[in-house]
């Protein structure tokens, strides 16, 4: 469960509006990207650590039962070495390279780097707890040591997913290297490079599944849909009067939004509200924009929408609007007004 990596990025918003989940959220890698870093970003996350926290389990007790030659750094935070590195020690404002197993005083597995991808974080900068900040500026360059954090370092009396309030944590860490910030942009770049390539391929490999899941769907339920060249496919069962939606219109519509097992995500039925929007202009979903001038005023029909043209693995959950990553989405459409 490795969910705390970060690149640079920009906190973005889940949904632009709570009101309904066909607003612009795209299904690109920059959204996937930002979903994905805001996910990783919880498990070393500063803010979680509360001054007042008392830890569950003692710290000393634990080195001491297990007879570890540990040394304190004044804050509370403990450590050993298997092999104490000859290299530099991190400072503040120091790229510093590691891998690393993040674990309970009960030996309970948390959070765990890749063998392949090393964790690389500014010293310092609040990225990652305070007890890291702090702690990792006693491990020199080529150290393999233990970090014990006592909770008011770590995530405090709130706790955070699986770890408890009131928990202390130690960290088994292997100090890889400093980064100088040219060599930290160039690793960065790797990085992103090689993340990007695996989503395309994951991209490209879902539609192809999606194409499949929306053809069987289509079959099952005996609808005669035609396909737009970017792959979503639609059934006008009212074709409505007047010119085809053109993008710059005012479009206002009704709809009902579901996954392919029928789940209702959304409607704007229910609400007794209709909605409306710019086709165009990128305020819906990719597969509406795509599809939509297909249709005409009063035009009724479905929409069958593969999950790169909706939010792809994204999963949307909000108020009460819980989709699925990789999704297919089904939708009833009609459109009532064109301005």
């Amino acid at each position: 469960m490795k969910l705390f990596k970060i690149l640079c990025f920009l906190l973005f918003p889940l949904l632009v509006s709570g009101e309904c989940p066909v607003r612009c959220v795209k299904a690109g890698w920059a959204s996937f990207r930002t979903e994905v870093r805001v996910a990783k970003r919880h498990t070393l996350l500063t803010s979680a650590a509360s001054a007042t926290a008392v830890d569950s389990l003692d710290i000393p007790s634990y080195i001491a039962h297990h007879q570890l030659a540990a040394k304190d750094d004044g804050n509370g935070i403990f450590y050993t070495f298997e092999k104490k590195g000859t290299g530099a020690i991190p400072k503040p404002g120091d790229y510093v390279k590691l891998k690393y197993v993040g674990k309970m005083l009960d030996g309970t597995v948390f959070d765990q780097s890749q063998p392949d991808d090393p964790f690389v974080f500014r010293v310092g900068y609040r990225i990652v707890i305070q007890g890291w900040d702090k702690g990792i500026q006693k491990l020199p360059v080529g150290s393999k040591a233990t970090l014990f954090v006592p909770a008011k370092l770590a995530y405090g009396s709130s706790g955070l997913g699986e770890i408890p309030p009131n928990t202390p944590l130690m960290f088994d860490l292997e100090v890889l290297d400093i980064l100088s910030p040219e060599a930290y942009d160039q690793y960065m770049m790797k990085i992103e490079k090689k993340e990007r390539e695996a989503y395309q391929k994951h991209v490209t490999e879902q539609f192809k599944t999606d194409k499949k899941r929306i053809n069987d769907y289509a079959s099952d339920q005996k609808m005669r849909v035609q396909r737009t060249d970017k792959g979503v496919s639609y059934l006008i069962s009212k074709k409505g009067k007047g010119d085809l939606l053109q993008r710059g219109d005012k479009v206002t519509v009704h709809y009902e939004g579901t996954l392919l097992d029928g789940t209702k995500f959304d409607s704007s039925y229910d609400r007794k509200e209709p909605f409306t929007f710019i086709l165009g202009h990128g305020k819906v979903i990719d597969g509406w924009e795509d599809a939509l001038v297909n249709f005409k005023k009063g035009s009724k029909g479905v929409l069958l929408i593969p999950s790169k043209m909706a939010y792809g693995r994204l999963a949307i959950r909000e108020k009460g609007i819980n989709i699925p990553g990789d999704s297919v989405l089904i939708f009833k459409i009609e459109v009532v007004k064109v301005e």
